[in-house]
């Protein structure tokens, strides 16, 4: 089973990731981590409530799956996440995963967020597939020009 972790780091930030590995204790190593998301707040002072949302925490970083190196100096806080925290936590995650692999399909933003809303999960998985064909049947044609023009002597 792996290990999730939140973080509260020195410029503020909280982020929510899988833990892969860590120095001891006394330890400055990097501490490891995976599909990590960062804790957003946003305050709505007319109506005295706070919003929450989960964002990848490396901007472009196309596979939440990607290791990412984290300097432990910078960490102030650890804690186990709550059950409550990991539901958003793994939706967040989901979401983010479905909408990097529309993205590998060479699609525009507004042709993922279509597509997004249209589709369950296994039609997605079925697009996707089309669209990766579509990318390979391209790459199979060379799209390299010869330049050697008859009578050229270098």
């Amino acid at each position: 089973m792996s290990d999730y972790k939140q973080f509260k780091l020195t410029n503020g930030d909280e982020m929510i990731c899988e833990l892969v590995a860590s120095g001891d204790e006394d330890s400055t190593a990097d501490v490891i981590v995976r599909r990590a998301m960062k804790i957003v707040t946003t305050d709505d002072l007319e109506e005295n409530i706070r919003y929450y949302t989960l964002k990848p925490w490396m901007s472009f970083q196309d596979d939440t799956a990607d290791l990412v190196a984290l300097n432990s100096v910078h960490i102030v806080g650890e804690s186990t996440p709550s059950e409550t925290v990991m539901l958003h936590y793994a939706a967040a995650l989901a979401d983010a995963d479905k909408y990097n692999k529309v993205k590998k399909a060479g699609l525009t933003l507004q042709e993922i967020q279509e597509k997004m809303q249209e589709l369950t999960e296994e039609e997605m998985n079925v697009f996707l597939q089309a669209k990766y064909d579509e990318i390979a049947d391209d790459s199979a044609i060379s799209n390299i020009i010869q330049f050697k023009p008859k009578g050229t002597v270098h």
